[in-house]
């Protein structure tokens, strides 16, 4: 398949022919794609198709076995997690891996301070803590649950956990995010709002979201990308993946 890039403007992330193999089954085969500086972009897939084993590929926690990452056209294959952080890639996860114990304030603003080996929560009594408070709570806010800073994430919501996870992604101002499946176990309403703060955070950023409710994904995405046994199999403006095959897979529509 030719170069999967979405809508014009300056590529702030790609991937060329990256596959990546576990027992001898290539869960990411040979894919390539480019993500521009700026918008909102869905990639979808039946379980098991390779979407998370691509997030780990382009946020470095999984090294590609063939293939090549840049980031601003520089070759970052070999760039560790952290480095690729620090180059503007953030990512979140399928579950939530906040510090337990510990405040939504004090998970976001450790995420500006940890250094590799280090214990994050620890690096909060270091003398730039003060400034990473401010800056967390700048991201708590932009969400709409900066009145949450001082609870104990332990008893937040499903949904205002998330958020506080997308919290401690953006404090770093990253140029691209990567959300896995953000809307998992959420409610309808409760997606609606997810949805809202994607939008909002992907006006001056990219966002690409792998998410199983299509209809979510399809209302907020402007170009989309579909896996299907670790290869790429669409990539498309949203309107023309309604009408293509792979959606209808997804949705278990037969066409006639």
């Amino acid at each position: 398949m030719p170069e999967a890039s979405a809508s014009a403007g300056s590529v702030v992330l790609a991937c060329e022919a990256v596959t990546k193999s576990y027992g001898g089954v290539r869960a990411v085969d040979s894919v390539t794609l480019s993500v521009p500086d700026q918008g909102l972009f869905g990639l979808c897939g039946f379980n098991g198709a390779g979407k998370s084993t691509l997030f780990n590929l382009l946020a470095g926690s999984v090294r590609a076995d063939e293939g090549v990452v840049r980031i601003d056209g520089r070759d970052a294959t070999g760039w560790s997690a952290m480095r690729r952080a620090r180059s503007g890639v953030a990512r979140t996860w399928q579950t939530v891996r906040l510090a337990l114990g510990r405040t939504a304030l004090d998970n976001v603003a450790a995420a500006c301070l940890a250094a590799p080996g280090q214990w994050m929560l620890g690096a909060l009594w270091r003398p730039q803590a003060a400034p990473a408070r401010e800056r967390a709570w700048a991201a708590l806010e932009s969400l709409g649950i900066g009145h949450l800073g001082g609870r104990l994430v332990d008893g937040l919501t499903l949904e205002d956990q998330r958020l506080t996870e997308l919290a401690r992604a953006l404090v770093s101002d990253p140029r691209v995010l990567l959300a896995d499946e953000p809307a998992s176990g959420l409610s309808s309403a409760q997606r609606t709002v997810l949805a809202g703060a994607l939008t909002a955070i992907s006006k001056d950023r990219a966002v690409v979201v792998v998410e199983h409710d299509l209809d979510m994904l399809t209302s907020i995405s402007e170009h989309m990308w579909a896996m299907v046994e670790g290869r790429l199999a669409f990539s498309g403006d949203v309107e023309t993946f309604r009408t293509s095959p792979v959606h209808a897979d997804l949705r278990g529509i037969e066409q006639v």
